[in-house]
């Protein structure tokens, strides 16, 4: 839109994503302002689809270049967004809201990644919020699964049981979203050092997830058998069983899609861990020198921090090869951020 005119361009998905490590996002970060209608009857409904397609646009950029490159345009988007709610009315207002909590979420994964907990912690706030007044109870479910996974990363840990059963409660239709529920239920056990009922959660999440068939599409596309079997790894890892970590890890990354680059590069991390905690230190320098290649590729904190966590994991270990090799190429990362 521009002095009150609208054209309208067609690009095909894969073009658009091929245009977005280039010109796409920094176009779109200088981009000016829209203007927007200022009465409900003039807020185009398929503005809605729009910001979903560009979501899912970004979602996929992220995987390539990293949230550093993305969180700009999310912010950017999140306003123009914002303002079309403010000019609806009705169900298309709360379709709005929805979309805006999508986007939210989407804000805070972005921010998580980038090493800003509190920007990340925000932004899903903002999301649950927004979710629960457009009534919008499928992504209130994955929004206190979200919160789950990462209190279980956090000082929190006691809350990740409650915000999984939360998610349940919140009561999804959809199998990958009850699955991603039931894996956060799986960590709160496993924090709480039950063993039976880690197992417990995890099967019932592979058995949803498998049940989903190829839907590789939707709201939590991601929580595939490859996703639940690198959390099996994690829960395994808590519950101080490094070795059974090391093989969930492993059957994770031999079906994990090459074009995520960023997950695998934290598995390929986590793996690391896993062996440095069953004294394997070469193979242990290995997963993680190949995990920070692919840090540094995305640009991703999150990767980095799990890397120098298998690195101080391996200090006893100072004077293998591979280990020596990890610390002098976690010296020039530092030295070059």
């Amino acid at each position: 839109m521009a002095d009150g005119r609208g054209r309208q361009v067609q690009v095909s998905r894969r073009a658009l994503l091929q245009a977005v490590p280039g010109g796409v996002v920094a176009s779109l970060a200088s981009a000016e302002p829209l203007v927007v209608a200022t009465r409900a009857a003039q807020v185009d409904p398929a503005v809605v689809e729009h910001f979903a397609v560009l979501r899912s646009v970004l979602v996929e950029s992220d995987n390539r270049v990293g949230a550093a490159a993305i969180l700009p345009t999310a912010r950017q988007q999140l306003g123009h967004i914002a303002d079309y709610r403010r000019a609806a009315r009705g169900s298309l207002r709360d379709a709005l809201l929805s979309t805006e909590a999508r986007w939210a979420e989407f804000a805070g994964w972005l921010s998580d990644d980038m090493g800003d907990r509190d920007a990340g912690e925000w932004w899903l706030a903002q999301a649950l919020t927004m979710a629960q007044e457009a009534g919008d109870m499928e992504f209130t479910a994955y929004v206190f699964a979200r919160m789950a996974q990462r209190a279980s990363d956090a000082a929190d840990q006691d809350r990740v049981l409650g915000l999984a059963r939360a998610a349940e409660r919140a009561g999804s239709t959809r199998e990958q979203v009850r699955a991603f529920a039931a894996v956060q239920r799986a960590h709160g056990h496993s924090v709480e050092g039950d063993a039976g009922s880690f197992r417990a959660a995890i099967d019932e999440a592979h058995h949803l997830a498998a049940a989903t068939g190829t839907d590789g599409s939707g709201l939590g596309a991601f929580c595939t058998t490859a996703y639940i079997s690198a959390q099996e790894g994690e829960g395994w890892l808590r519950l101080g069983r490094p070795g059974v970590a090391v093989r969930c890890f492993g059957e994770a990354l031999d079906a994990w899609p090459e074009t995520y680059r960023r997950e695998r590069g934290r598995y390929l991390a986590r793996t690391a861990v896993a062996h440095a905690a069953a004294d394997e230190p070469g193979l242990a320098a290995a997963a993680a020198l190949a995990a920070l290649n692919l840090a540094n590729l995305t640009r991703s904190a999150r990767i980095q921090r799990e890397v120098a966590i298998a690195g101080r994991q391996l200090a006893a270990f100072a004077t293998e090869p591979g280990v020596q090799q990890l610390n002098a190429a976690l010296a020039a990362s530092a030295a070059s951020s």
